[in-house]
């Protein structure tokens, strides 16, 4: 090869090195540009962006207390009726669902049998009057002494007293003989002790006469105890409407037997249903809140959402030591009977007015895993605040009706909660609050 070709082979091996070399510094130099631009995006992803939110102020307002209670309707007061005789049942005259009246007739025993009592009870009375020649009850002021047995005794008293005086003036003491003397003496004595004896007599004889006549009045009882009749109550301190029971059960039938036995089934269950008592159960935490006086608001199922007004009686002093609860009892009016004894109620004791109760909009509360919190917007970050919720009520806020929640936490009163955009928060998230265009 001849020093010509080699230069010239020389040169194109320099010219291709030189390209190669060329390339690969445009390659890197591209490299270098793409691993720039992806960090620099990467560099503007990783930069906060600002949630659009909107939010509401915490507000105090006033909200009622309530402790809500649970309990079973009751009559203000329940009576089984058992009848004070025995006998027949000769007349029913009331039936389960009928209101009937104090001194109502319920039923009627038949009285055959008593009438006989009462006739032979007076007859064993006329007897004894006739004993002390008497044809009427002797009165409280009577005269024992005017009895004819009584009279004669005595009597007879003065005349042997006469008798040894006159022995006295005639012969004198010291002309008597002793026999005379000792005669007249026992006379005396005979006659006094007779008049003590008749009067004795004429007191047990009075005595009996007394007893005949109780005897008289027990059948005449009998008789008319032979009509059961509505008891009537003492009046209720609480409220005056004039008493009437509902009949809740009748357990007889006519031509029944009935007894007198005390541990006997009632024949009538008779219910006070104006006023209705509820019988509450109550936590001890309470028992300084509930007082007597209070008023309540009372649930029954069978009317749902509607409300009927009663008050708290009487509130049980002392509390269970079992149960850590004490026992209130609370009245409601029920003119018209619309409600039941035994129903199963619920109610709300109105307690007292919190004139600072810290509430959010309902749709600020958020609630995951049984925890409750909302977001509070803090500087230009949101943080997310555990609470308690409470009463919910709606109001009428800038013209629209909106529900609100009471809530108990590390808030302050005019503090901003989240109420849309909480989709897209967490604690430490940068927001800013959407405004709308007027």
């Amino acid at each position: 090869m001849s020093i010509v070709r080699k230069v010239r082979w020389w040169l194109l091996a320099a010219g291709v090195a030189g390209v190669a070399v060329a390339g690969a510094i445009v390659m890197v130099d591209r490299s270098n540009s793409r691993v720039l631009a992806e960090s620099k995006s990467k560099a503007v992803a990783s930069e906060p962006k600002n949630v659009m939110v909107t939010v509401d102020p915490v507000t105090a307002r006033k909200v009622q207390r309530r402790v809500q209670v649970v309990g079973s309707l009751w009559g203000q007061d329940e009576v089984g009726i058992t009848p004070k005789v025995e006998g027949r049942i000769e007349k029913i005259h009331a039936f389960v669902g009928d209101i009937v009246k104090p001194g109502q007739v319920l039923m009627e025993i038949e009285q055959k049998n008593y009438l006989l009592a009462v006739n032979e009870a007076k007859r064993a009375l006329e007897l004894e009057l006739a004993k002390l020649n008497l044809t009427e009850l002797p009165t409280a002021n009577f005269e024992i002494d005017k009895l004819p047995s009584v009279a004669r005794a005595a009597a007879q008293e003065r005349l042997a007293v006469a008798s040894r005086d006159r022995l006295k003036r005639l012969t004198g003491a010291a002309r008597a003989t002793e026999e005379e003397r000792d005669k007249v003496e026992a006379e005396v004595a005979v006659a006094t002790a007779t008049t003590r004896q008749m009067r004795l007599e004429a007191e047990t004889a009075l005595a009996l006469v007394r007893h005949k006549v109780a005897l008289l009045e027990t059948a005449q009882q009998k008789l008319v105890d032979t009509k059961v009749v509505v008891p009537t109550p003492s009046p209720s301190a609480t409220f005056t409407a004039p008493v009437e029971y509902v009949v809740g059960q009748r357990n007889v039938s006519e031509g029944e037997t009935v007894g007198t036995l005390v541990s006997a089934t009632p024949i009538y269950r008779l219910v006070i249903a104006d006023p209705l008592k509820l019988l509450a159960t109550i936590p001890e935490r309470h028992i300084a809140e509930v007082k007597v006086g209070q008023a309540v608001e009372i649930q029954v199922e069978a009317f749902g959402d509607e409300t009927f007004p009663a008050v708290v009686a009487r509130v049980n002093p002392t509390v269970d030591r079992a149960s850590r609860t004490f026992m209130a009892e609370i009245l409601i009016r029920n003119p018209k009977k619309r409600l039941h004894a035994g129903s199963f109620a619920k109610g709300a004791i109105l307690t007292h007015v919190d004139d600072q109760a810290m509430t959010v909009p309902d749709e600020a509360l958020l609630t995951f895993a049984g925890v409750t919190k909302v977001f509070v917007l803090r500087g230009d970050k949101v943080v997310d605040v555990p609470v308690t919720t409470g009463v919910r009520f709606e109001e009428e806020t800038n013209g629209r009706r909106r529900f609100w929640v009471e809530v108990q936490g590390k808030l302050r009163a005019g503090e901003s909660v989240v109420t849309s955009g909480q989709s897209q928060l967490a604690d430490g998230t940068a927001a800013k609050i959407r405004t709308t265009a007027k």
